[in-house]
C-alpha cells in the first residue's frame, strides 16, 4: 500500500491530515526527531509537535525524552487496530443514541389536529416520499386511488412494509404491477385520481396530475375530516364493483 493510501486509510479513522502524514512518516522511520519528521511528513515546523504530542496521548507515538526529544511511532498493524477498535467504540455508540432516540423522535399521529394541509413541491417523487410516509404509518387499513407503476421503489418499500405490519391494504390501480399485486389487494381500472384514505381517518389527495412535467405539483392531506373521508369511501366502492382483477 503506498503512503497516499496509508494516509486515506488513516484519514478514514479518525486522524486528521496532519496527524496522519505524521504517524505514516513514522511507520517508516525507527525513530527521528521532531524537524526531521516536519520535512519528511510535509507538515509545518510550527504544527509539528503539537500533532506530535496529540499522537502520544492517543498511545499512537512514543516520546522519547532528551536533549532534542525524539519520536517512535508503535508498531503500524498495532497502530491500525487501535484506531479500528476506536471507531467500532464510536459507531457502537451511535447505534445505541440511534436506537435510543429513534421511538422518540418518530411521529405520534394522535397529534394530528383535525383540518387540512395543502403541500406544493416541485419534484414528483417528493410527494411519493411523503406518500410513503403516510403508508408506513398506517396502522389498519390503506384504501386508495393509485397509479403505481413498476418503476416506483419508494412506494414499493412502504407498501411492503405495510403489509409486514399486517395492514389491509385495497387499492385500485391504474396499470398492471405485479410487486403492487403481490402487497395488497388491487384491481386494475383507468380512475385518474391519485389519493388513498388511511386508517379510515386521514386522505392523502393529489391536486396536480403527476403524470404530466410541471414545474411544481399540489397535494392535500385531510387529518380526520369524515366527510372526505367518507365521500372518497363511497366512491371507490363503486369503482371497485366496476373493476376487473
Amino acid at each position: 500500500m503506498n503512503g497516499k493510501n496509508v494516509n486515506s486509510l488513516l484519514l478514514s479513522l479518525g486522524l486528521t491530515e496532519y496527524e496522519s502524514k505524521t504517524l505514516n512518516t513514522l511507520f517508516k522511520m525507527s525513530e527521528a526527531e521532531a524537524p526531521a519528521i516536519s520535512r519528511l511528513a510535509q507538515v509545518p515546523k510550527t504544527r509539528v509537535y503539537d500533532v506530535l504530542d496529540k499522537l502520544v496521548d492517543k498511545n499512537l507515538v512514543i516520546e522519547i525524552r532528551g536533549r532534542p526529544k525524539r519520536y517512535r511511532g508503535i508498531e503500524a498493524k498495532k497502530a491500525l487496530g487501535q484506531l479500528l477498535d476506536k471507531k467500532k467504540s464510536e459507531l457502537s455508540q451511535l447505534q445505541e443514541s440511534v436506537a435510543g432516540i429513534g421511538d422518540s423522535l418518530a411521529f405520534d399521529s394522535r397529534k394530528e389536529e383535525p383540518g387540512e394541509t395543502v403541500m406544493k413541491v416541485k419534484d414528483r417523487r417528493d410527494f411519493e416520499r411523503i406518500l410513503a410516509q403516510e403508508i408506513e404509518k398506517a396502522k389498519n387499513s390503506i384504501v386508495g386511488f393509485a397509479e403505481v407503476t413498476d418503476k416506483e421503489h419508494t412506494l414499493k418499500e412502504a407498501f411492503e412494509k405495510a403489509k409486514h405490519n399486517k395492514v389491509n391494504i385495497k387499492l385500485l390501480n391504474a396499470f398492471q404491477n405485479t410487486w403492487l399485486a403481490k402487497a395488497s389487494e388491487m384491481k386494475q381500472i383507468e380512475h385518474g385520481l391519485n389519493a388513498f384514505i388511511v386508517d379510515g381517518k386521514r386522505v392523502i389527495m393529489a391536486l396536480s396530475d403527476f403524470k404530466q412535467e410541471k414545474p411544481e405539483y399540489h397535494f392535500t392531506i385531510f387529518h380526520y375530516h369524515k366527510p372526505m373521508v367518507n365521500a372518497l369511501q363511497h366512491y371507490f366502492d363503486k369503482q371497485w364493483q366496476l373493476a376487473k382483477k
